[in-house]
């Protein structure tokens, strides 16, 4: 293993609370930063992107959490310049990323943590040319795990099929050639400012295909006799959630007017149908068809969304607003922007919360979008806190449970909240250190909670903070969360459940039938595959854990 030279671990509290310390891993020594991505827990570690000691090259490090335990992983790979890893996924006890690598191009790697164990796994498109997709922005989800196998596009020189692997190179192989060069399939499905692959139902992948321009609903279950097309014809799928057990997404039919609007399938062709039609078709053409939901998320057993609509009532068209549907009805919680043609809500991304329901909106009395909850009633719609007309914008993207609070950033500072407007704070301000928004989603760690973040001494680095208060995060991670429905037949949910926890599922005779990772913080599990019966499922969250007993029906 590669030590990295390390400037000093930099350690300041924050002046107007001494309640919270700030810690910085200083890999790149000076101002500049290393600029860490990817942050990813593996094996105890923080695996992570950052630049080398070589300018303008971005390798794979990891860290234990203190300044001697931060360590190079792998120098080249393959013997090519290169390789910034990207999209880091833990699954069976190895790290899968994306790299490119000159002469190589994007392609699947591996590692075990050490220099020996980092290996490519397949060149997926012979040559130079890219076999996956690249992730530079990390707006992207470019696996999905399916059946204890990783799923991905991969891309060679004939075609873009599906790909999955289990972990070897005999195992890394293609699932469906589309036959096809001039398709973007499959594609990825768009979930707020995220992509994602597809998403499991009742046992089944699901994922989006275009072919031509020609939108496609296709399912598998891995092997290619059995992938196939659901309904062609669909614009645009995205937002694939399982809820009610229907798999719902958004999309435009080409053969009628409707616009993009919520749809469900029961993987028949027959059963994949349109749900709700919010926005009527007969409005003048200029302002577009369809109320194209966004943001779909499950809260108290009810689907939230963005969506615009028309009232009938007063003759105005409502901007984008917050809506719900109980799988039966959907109906306008608030219209929180009042003025003809207003959006309310732009980028809302949805955290749940001491079981409301967080996000951000604008009701249009600053220039800012602010920090809102709902209880999912028009009356308990309401603003946490009133910003100070900054221009700042809120990024949710990266909200995250901490101590018994709700972090999240905006574009200069760390924000904290309770809930309430008088526990609602900035942790850092426009003094030295700057804290900035980080440009890696957050993650608890040791009972820190660690992003990346600039200060102006060592510039954007591996940066902690902690909250003295905290005996123990875990504890309130896992005591917090909860599981319904139970009893179930298809799909079990999480809530308040820390992203990257994971789950196992035990039967009456103490066997793990099935496990995995909990991929955000209202977490679905496919179990239409299990037995009827009594399970015990089981969720970790660093060293604490939680257990459910669960009725499948």
């Amino acid at each position: 293993m590669k030590k990295i030279l390390l400037g000093i671990l930099f350690l300041f509290a924050i002046q107007l609370n001494a309640q919270y310390t700030f810690e910085q891993i200083d890999v790149w020594s000076g101002s500049n930063g290393g600029s860490p991505k990817y942050i990813t827990e593996f094996n105890g570690e923080l695996y992570f992107q950052a630049i080398d000691i070589t300018p303008s090259f971005r390798k794979l490090y990891k860290s234990d959490g203190t300044l001697a335990g931060t360590q190079l992983v792998a120098g080249n790979l393959n013997g090519g310049a290169g390789y910034s890893p990207e999209s880091l996924y833990v699954m069976n006890g190895e790290l899968y990323f994306t790299a490119f690598v000159s002469g190589i191009g994007t392609e699947l790697y591996k590692t075990d943590g050490t220099d020996a164990g980092t290996m490519l796994l397949k060149d997926v498109r012979a040559g130079s040319s890219n076999g996956l997709d690249s992730n530079f922005n990390e707006d992207k989800d470019i696996f999905i795990e399916y059946n204890g196998e990783l799923y991905f596009r991969g891309s060679t020189s004939t075609s873009i099929e599906l790909w999955k692997t289990d972990g070897t190179p005999s195992g890394t192989v293609s699932v469906k050639n589309f036959e096809d060069t001039n398709i973007g399939a499959p594609t990825y499905i768009t979930k707020g400012n995220k992509s994602i692959l597809g998403a499991v139902y009742n046992g089944l992948l699901y994922f989006y295909v275009n072919r031509n321009g020609v939108g496609e609903l296709w399912k598998t279950d891995g092997t290619t006799a059995n992938t196939e097309m659901v309904r062609s014809g669909l614009k645009n799928i995205a937002e694939m959630t399982v809820f009610n057990n229907e798999l719902y997404f958004v999309a435009g039919d080409d053969s009628s007017p409707e616009g993009r609007e919520l749809w469900v399938t029961d993987g028949t062709l027959a059963g994949t149908v349109l749900k709700h039609d919010i926005f009527p078709n007969n409005l003048n053409p200029a302002f577009g068809f369809g109320s194209n939901p966004s943001y779909l998320t499950i809260y108290n057993n009810e689907l939230f969304f963005k969506a615009r609509s028309y009232s009938g009532t007063s003759g105005q068209i409502i901007g984008s607003e917050l809506w719900k549907t109980d799988g039966t009805l959907s109906s306008l919680v608030k219209d929180i922007d009042t003025d003809n043609l207003a959006s309310g809500l732009n980028m809302p991304n949805f955290t749940i919360f001491n079981n409301e329901l967080y996000f951000t909106a604008s009701d249009n009395t600053t220039s800012d979008f602010e920090l809102w909850k709902t209880d999912g009633t028009e009356s308990g719609t309401i603003k946490v806190v009133t910003a100070t007309d900054t221009g700042e914008s809120i990024d949710f993207t990266k909200a995250i449970l901490y101590a018994s609070k709700l972090f999240y950033f905006d574009s200069q500072q760390l924000w904290t909240t309770d809930g309430t407007p008088s526990g609602t704070a900035a942790l850092t301000g426009n003094s030295e250190p700057i804290i900035l928004a980080s440009s890696s989603s957050p993650l608890i760690f040791q009972n820190k909670l660690w992003f990346s973040g600039t200060s102006t001494t060592n510039g954007n680095e591996l940066t902690s903070l902690t909250d003295a208060s905290v005996l123990s995060v875990s504890d309130f991670d896992t005591q917090n969360s909860t599981m319904y429905p139970n009893p179930a037949s298809n799909t079990i949910h999480f809530t308040n459940i820390q992203e990257g926890g994971n789950y196992q599922i035990y039967n009456a005779l103490g066997s793990i039938v099935k496990d995995g990772k909990l991929q955000n913080y209202d977490a679905s599990i496919d179990i239409s595959t299990l037995s009827s019966g009594w399970y015990i499922v089981k969720t970790t969250i660093n060293s604490a854990s939680k257990t459910f007993r669960l009725l499948k029906n």
